[in-house]
């Protein structure tokens, strides 16, 4: 099991737990960014910063018990397919336009989001020894995604990074979220 994938499954659980099962669902709709770095480029190291993902929609069922590893586990499978599955979109400009606008008038979104940037260190390559600091910052007004869980490794130290976006989710929501992830990492 990888560091993203028990996240991922630990994420789905903190947040059933509390939006979705007021809602009565059982599957959670995960997005999961993909990084298309090494699908396109040449170079491992990070040309430019910026963003340069897809994010794929990989469902978490919760309704069949099992614990977070189980969950991981069947995520696993589900990404894969979805992952797989994934072939870019065409669309013109004011497609993409009519896109953005949508979800910034968006009043809820489709489900939740998880990142995973990796080791940051190996990614600026040559340049990761004049960096001394590394942080996610993502603009969430709107309802893209209700909660994004950022994991990042920068000089030795593992980061989460938990956003929301506004007015779609509420500030208690994302804390009682967090208290579900900080609960079951601790079990680690």
């Amino acid at each position: 099991m990888t560091v993203t994938q028990f996240f991922a499954a630990a994420l789905a659980e903190s947040f059933a737990s509390g939006v979705a099962a007021a809602a009565g669902r059982s599957e959670i709709s995960l997005f999961t960014a993909v990084s298309l770095r090494q699908r396109y480029e040449q170079s491992g190291f990070l040309p430019d910063v910026g963003c340069f993902i897809n994010v794929v929609n990989a469902p978490v069922r919760l309704d069949c018990g099992g614990s977070t590893a189980g969950h991981a586990r069947a995520y696993a499978s589900s990404f894969r397919a979805a992952d797989a599955a994934w072939r870019p979109p065409r669309r013109d400009h004011a497609a993409i336009r009519r896109a953005v606008e949508e979800a910034a008038a968006a009043t809820e979104s489709p489900g939740i989001c998880i990142t995973n940037v990796g080791v940051v260190d190996q990614a600026l390559g040559p340049h990761s020894s004049r960096v001394t600091g590394f942080r996610t910052v993502v603009n969430r007004t709107g309802a893209n995604y209700a909660l994004v869980l950022h994991l990042a490794m920068f000089k030795g130290a593992f980061g989460m990074q938990l956003a929301f976006g506004t007015p779609s989710m509420d500030r208690s929501t994302v804390e009682n979220v967090a208290k579900g992830l900080h609960d079951r990492a601790a079990c680690l």
